[in-house]
């Protein structure tokens, strides 16, 4: 038996976007498959880089060399990520992601002949600024590779490749470096970064073969640094002034900065105070890895039982917990079934904080909030790569370590320092966040009735954002079809009934002032559920056609996505509004919304005095759908003369004419 989804999705004529299409797609496959083994080799290289370097140092300045290295991983993304995206935009995207393929196995190569400090920093700083310009670029040509309905199951797939071959490359390391060693070799993380190599020229290779249009040059104005430091500032402003935002940022940064410790102090700990092999570094990496992979995953499931806020605050103190229990284990094996868990709730303070700050940060500032929020983690990050080594080296050479019993070392003191950092964090998160009220949006449970419109008649709705000229359309379109002799009703929404009338005036008076999204989305439900059952649909049933001047796609652009409500709920409402109600065809006039604004007469109604960001994501939203809803929708350039646009208007309706089931063909 069908499911409702599947029911729906059958209504509006939606294709289905399922995992098995996008994995078949050859150009996408190609594509996973670069993205995959390159972030493979990403974490081989991380794991292996920090090793080499830690071999390499003496004891007292191991900590030093760590938290170089760190530092020249780190730095790009301070220095040149903000430029690297500008960079991406007016350059060949494919030429970009070969070419830092193959610099970054170079680079890899060249370091496992080459073992001096200096140099291994000097390669890391520029693998990353490469690494900089390969995501940019990936994320920038999916839209070019894939349907706009496959980017969330592409942009997914995308996070797995790169997150879930984390533990994967501890434990490419931990065997090679095994191997490398029972061979004799000096070093033994060589094997991993000649691997490593390979990877990248594999994923130069498969990109090469990926089907990825150079975009047209675009201005120097793409490298206006003002814009882009302007909006960083914007967004820095908006977390210090918003009290939910700024109550989690400092949450967030934390576990940011307690994942940087243990990647800088984990090769200490594990080699020198712990007396693991080379190999145990990786399995340590591995053990974080599957627990953030585990925390990630179980996210959703956790929130069934625990509300959000909750899991994210308990997950910061149970984090804190978990680090002062790792500096205190006293063998290998121990320490690594704690990283698993220590893993575990970093994931799951990630997703979650993430999450609430999608939840009730305003659309407008949700953005410039992120791209914020992750220059300050990257800060974090930054400097716990930095310090937590220094305090380690400091503590050791103040207080030499014994080398019987439990050593006292200064990884374990600067573990627990972190430790007290992210408890700290967690602490001061509960308490701020105890003040507000959170936005937890709920399923609906609206199971709906789908009910077919009759075959003898025809609905027609049009659609288009302000101004783009439906009133006058749609007279033109009533005359056309009444010229064939047509029975023809035209309605409105909001509208068409009495009740809907008195809704309309509610919904558009400017004095009716802000209205919350859902109100506003369930009384354009309610005028609509009016609309259909007492004019629609027994229109409809007498062999009308019946001509809508909009419909529920109008809530689907404007609630669903321009007041971000989400078109899933926005989208079930309305099939329980009306019952499952769709039109036959979907006439969207396009034109850019500045300009339909500009075409206005008349005193602006409530709709109409959004501001312009608004309106240009319901005219996005309405192309998504459109794109994504062929079968029902034609689009149509509105930005022509009026006798241009409606022929236009008079092919769409010819053609749903003829699809009818009483095979009415129109002369000419």
């Amino acid at each position: 038996m069908a499911s409702t989804a599947e029911e729906v999705a059958a209504l509006r004529g939606t294709r289905s976007a399922t995992l098995k299409d996008l994995l078949t797609n050859p150009g996408f496959a190609r594509l996973l498959a670069a993205m995959s083994v390159s972030s493979l080799g990403d974490w081989v290289g991380f794991v292996a880089v920090t090793s080499l370097v830690a071999s390499l140092s003496p004891l007292s300045t191991k900590g030093l060399a760590i938290g170089g290295v760190m530092t020249a991983r780190m730095l790009p993304a301070i220095l040149f990520g903000p430029f690297a995206g500008a960079f991406v935009d007016r350059f060949d995207r494919k030429k970009i992601m070969i070419t830092a393929d193959i610099a970054r196995g170079a680079l890899y190569g060249t370091m496992a002949f080459v073992h001096r400090l200096g140099v291994i920093f000097l390669l890391s700083f520029v693998i990353e600024c490469f690494s900089l310009l390969w995501t940019p670029a990936r994320d920038a040509s999916l839209p070019n590779l894939v349907p706009r309905r496959q980017l969330a199951n592409a942009n997914s797939i995308g996070l797995v490749s790169t997150y879930a071959t984390l533990p994967l490359g501890g434990a490419v390391f931990a065997v090679l470096a095994l191997i490398g060693a029972a061979i004799g070799l000096a070093q033994p993380e060589t094997l991993a970064l000649l691997l490593d190599a390979g990877t990248f020229a594999f994923s130069a290779v498969m990109v090469s073969g990926v089907p990825l249009k150079a975009p047209a040059s675009r201005g120097a104005d793409r490298f206006d640094l003002s814009r882009i430091w302007r909006d960083v500032l914007d967004g820095l402003r908006f977390l210090r002034e918003d009290s939910i935002a700024s109550a989690m940022t400092a949450g967030i940064v934390i576990a940011f900065a307690a994942v940087g410790a243990v990647l800088a102090l984990g090769p200490i700990f594990v080699n020198t105070t712990l007396h693991a092999k080379a190999a145990g570094w990786g399995v340590v990496v591995v053990a974080f890895g599957v627990g953030m992979a585990i925390g990630m995953a179980g996210s959703n499931q956790v929130t069934k039982f625990i509300e959000r806020d909750l899991v994210f605050t308990r997950s910061l103190l149970s984090a804190a917990a978990a680090l002062f229990v790792l500096a205190a284990m006293p063998t290998f094996s121990l320490a690594a079934v704690v990283t698993v868990w220590l893993g575990l709730f970093c994931g799951l303070a990630w997703v979650s904080g993430y999450t609430l700050l999608q939840e009730n940060v305003e659309d407008k500032y949700r953005g410039r909030t992120f791209a914020s929020l992750t220059v300050l983690s990257r800060l974090g990050l930054f400097a716990s790569l930095t310090f937590f080594p220094i305090l380690s080296s400091a503590y050791d050479t103040a207080f030499p370590p014994g080398t019987e019993g439990f050593v006292l070392s200064g990884t374990r003191v600067a573990l627990w320092v972190a430790g007290l950092l992210v408890l700290a964090a967690g602490l001061n998160t509960r308490r701020l966040l105890r003040r507000f009220r959170f936005s937890r949006p709920q399923p609906l449970i609206l199971v709906p009735k789908l009910k077919r419109p009759p075959a003898s008649g025809l609905f027609i709705a049009f659609e288009g954002v302000e101004g783009s000229g439906k009133g006058t359309q749609i007279r033109l379109a009533e005359e056309y079809l009444r010229a064939l002799g047509l029975d023809v009703l035209v309605t409105r929404e909001p509208g068409g009934t009495e009740l809907g009338e008195r809704i309309r005036e509610v919904l558009l008076d400017p004095n009716t002032g802000t209205l919350d999204a859902r109100a506003e989305a369930l009384l354009f439900a309610a005028s609509r559920a009016q609309t259909v059952t007492s004019v629609i649909r027994p229109a409809l049933a007498d062999g009308k056609i019946v001509i809508c001047d909009r419909y529920v796609d109008s809530s689907l652009a404007y609630q669903g996505w321009a007041r971000g409500l989400g078109e899933q709920d926005v989208l079930t409402l309305n099939v329980w509004a009306t019952q499952g109600l769709f039109p036959d065809l979907v006439i969207l006039l396009h034109l850019e919304p500045e300009l339909g604004l500009l075409r206005s007469t008349e005193s602006p109604d409530r709709m109409e005095l959004e501001g312009q960001d608004f309106h240009a994501k319901v005219s996005d939203a309405y192309l998504k759908i459109a794109e994504e809803h062929p079968e029902r929708f034609i689009v149509v350039d509105a930005d022509h003369a009026l006798e241009e646009v409606f022929e236009g208007v008079k092919e769409a309706l010819n053609r749903v004419l003829k699809d009818r089931d009483d095979d009415v063909v129109p002369p000419g």
